[in-house]
Parts: structure tokens; sequence; C-alpha cells
């Protein structure tokens, strides 16, 4: 069984969610907001989210995002980890999880696709983000970017779509992947045959590394901006990106997330 800190882990990283969704309205949630949605163990660490930000008011709001994450992320390691530890003593159930994906299953009620589910809608919304952004900059590249734009505006959106990927999946790699690796062998790190999501960030961050490098020595003038350039960088990991980006959605779906994992213990997963 999962162990009884996981629900805290929970709802601090549900803020994580919330601020990501609301990226493009660039809201930023009200200490008062924050205490209708957690009880009082956790409003003390979420208040440090809202402090934090309105001290840095000067920041671009990719940073403010980037650092908003960072603070909840630092908060839930401690807890997250003493988790992992639990279950680390416990042995993997490897073999009955095999036995439950070969069998036959039961057709899914609404709610208990709808619960099943979840996590597969929290994630799509965090990749419709990234989908839409590298959209907007790949189709500026192609074609020609707004007239209205700069390009300064244009490389600073590049570099936030840059900061926002690598920190969600530095979020992922360090507070959900080693839970879900638990049982499901696609986020494995070790895993020869599988450990399919964690090849695939390697795989991204290879060319995101060298696309953020070029995009910030364009817009601080270490080099002159060549559109096919840009291109030739953001191509280069384009088709692995997307496919990350659809099947891991497809592995948090409700079909394959009830192969390995029972309802009650869904509502303990830290998203």
């Amino acid at each position: 069984m999962l162990g009884p800190t996981r629900p805290v882990s929970k709802k601090l990283l549900w803020v994580l969610t919330s601020n990501t969704q609301n990226t493009t309205r660039r809201t930023i949630l009200t200490p008062n907001a924050l205490k209708v949605a957690t009880s009082p163990p956790q409003f003390k660490i979420l208040r440090r989210l809202v402090v934090t930000n309105s001290s840095r008011a000067i920041m671009s709001d990719e940073d403010k995002l980037c650092d908003q994450l960072k603070v909840v992320a630092e908060d839930n390691a401690n807890m997250l980890n003493a988790v992992s530890k639990e279950e680390e003593q416990s042995p993997l159930q490897a073999e009955s999880s095999q036995k439950a994906e070969e069998k036959a299953l039961p057709k899914l009620t609404p709610a208990e696709f709808k619960a099943y589910n979840r996590l597969a809608v929290v994630m799509d919304q965090y990749h419709n983000h990234f989908r839409a952004t590298w959209t907007e900059i790949i189709t500026g590249l192609r074609k020609s970017r707004p007239k209205n734009q700069s390009l300064r505006q244009f490389l600073s959106i590049a570099q936030g779509f840059c900061r926002m990927l690598d920190t969600h999946h530095n979020i992922e790699e360090s507070y959900v992947f080693p839970i879900l690796a638990k049982k499901m062998p696609a986020f494995q790190k070790h895993n020869k045959e599988h450990g399919e999501m964690i090849a695939h960030h390697r795989q991204i961050h290879k060319g995101l590394e060298r696309f953020e490098d070029y995009v910030n020595a364009c817009k601080s003038g270490e080099k002159d901006f060549v559109a096919s350039d840009m291109l030739e960088l953001m191509e280069s990991f384009e088709k692995v990106l997307w496919q990350h980006l659809d099947e891991e959605v497809q592995q948090l779906g409700a079909e394959n997330m009830r192969k390995y994992w029972t309802i009650e213990e869904l509502k303990m997963l830290p998203m």
C-alpha cells in the first residue's frame, strides 16, 4: 500500500498543475484561493509560493512560473523521497503486474474510467500548452512570425518554451516517474526492454539543449539570428518530442493505468 504522506504531496503538486494550466492567462493564485484548495498543514508551505512570486514582480512571466515550480518542488522533495524509500523496502510486484496486464479486464463504469483517466487528462493539459507554443514558434520560422511581434519577443517565447519544458521534465523525473516506475515498466530508468518515457526525455534534451543555447546566443547578440538554422535545430527533435507528448498521455490513460493500479492508489499519486 502507498504511504500516508502521499496525499500531502498530491495536494502540493496540484498547485503545479494549477499554475501551469494558467500559464497563458498569467494568473497567480492568491493566498485565499490557495487556502480554499488546501488543508492547514499545506497552507504555510503554499503561502511561500505566493510571497516568493510577489517579491519578484520584476521577473518575466516565464521566470516567475519556473521559480514557482521550483519552490513547490523543493518543499515536496523530502516527503516524496520518504514515500519512495518506504516503497523500495517492499518487493516490487512485477510478476503480479504482468499477470494483471495479460488477463481480460471487465468494462469500466463511467465513474471508474474518469478516476483511472485522471492523470492522462492532467498530463494532456500540460502537453497541449507545449504543443501550442511549439507550433507558434515553428510556424514563425517556416512562414513568418506575426507582423506585430518583434524578433526579441519571438526569441523570448522560444526561451520560455525551453525553460518550461525543462522544468516539467525535471519535476516528472524527480517526483512522478519514480513512483509510477514501481509498477509501470515504461517509466523505469534501468529497464533495457522498456523505460520508453525516460528514453524519450534523454533524446528530447539533447536537441533541447542545442536549441536553447542557440536562442540564448541570438537574444544576447552573440550570434546573428538565422531562421533556417533555428528551424533545423527544432526539427532535429520534433519527431521524438511529439511522440512523447502523445505516448506519455497514453501510458497514463484509463485502460493502461487499470492494469497496474487500484482506484484508491491512484487517488494518492502526486498529480
